[in-house]
């Protein structure tokens, strides 16, 4: 992202020395799933395509693929309790009926922060807009930490069936959502110790990999 240019050394993606690119393009071709999703108090259209570069087909397809279709498509409590008649009337009377008027699928309301979502939920509406954009590198900042098991597995399943054509960059907090990687860094105090593939890494039982996965089964076989 080059929030902070790099002292030494060169960060090039397809060949590409990403210091002789403008933020603008650079930053365009990159999406982020951080750990707190970031979604907006409007519509899921807008929150998924702000600037009106898709066409419905387009968002249902990420939708689906994405697998939130079921509850983007469940009427919202407040839509739910009014009558055809009484929206109608919100509407002449509160310029900020959003929340009231916008019930299900595309217009569907999403509150500030995403508020009446889950944190699952939030997340694969973020995992959305990045199927969505198709963007050459996807970074994902322990973007499974916060969530359920299940949620966890469904997220694992899209990124490695969807990004086939995408560099994914995965910063772990769960050492599984990384063991089919291509290649795994160990930082250790600010530092890379380690760079390699996962079965490599693994062969070598003195490695900082190995022992952090030996933990990790130790602590799992706790009482």
């Amino acid at each position: 992202m080059r929030m902070v240019e790099a002292a030494s050394g060169t960060i090039r993606i397809d060949g590409i020395d990403i210091s002789t690119i403008g933020l603008h393009d650079l930053r365009s071709h990159i999406s982020v799933i951080p750990q707190n999703p970031a979604l907006f108090e409007a519509s899921i259209r807008e929150n998924l395509d702000p600037y009106k570069q898709f066409t419905d087909d387009e968002l249902w397809e990420a939708i689906r693929a994405a697998q939130v279709d079921e509850f983007i498509n469940t009427p919202t409590r407040n839509f739910v309790e009014k009558t055809e008649k009484e929206l109608d009337e919100i509407a002449d009377t509160d310029s900020n009926y959003g929340p009231w008027i916008q019930g299900v699928g595309l217009d569907k309301w999403v509150e500030h922060n995403g508020q009446n979502f889950s944190i699952g939920q939030q997340q694969l509406i973020s995992l959305c807009r990045a199927l969505l954009w198709k963007r050459k590198i996807v970074v994902l900042d322990e973007a499974t930490a916060n969530v359920d098991s299940k949620t966890d597995a469904i997220m694992q399943k899209i990124i490695r069936s969807k990004f086939n054509d995408s560099t994914v960059l995965t910063i772990a907090h769960r050492l599984d959502t990384i063991m089919d990687s291509d290649r795994i860094l160990v930082i250790d105090q600010g530092k890379a110790v380690e760079f390699d593939t996962p079965k490599m890494l693994l062969a070598d039982k003195d490695s900082y990999f190995a022992r952090l996965v030996e933990s990790m089964k130790l602590n799992q076989g706790a009482p």
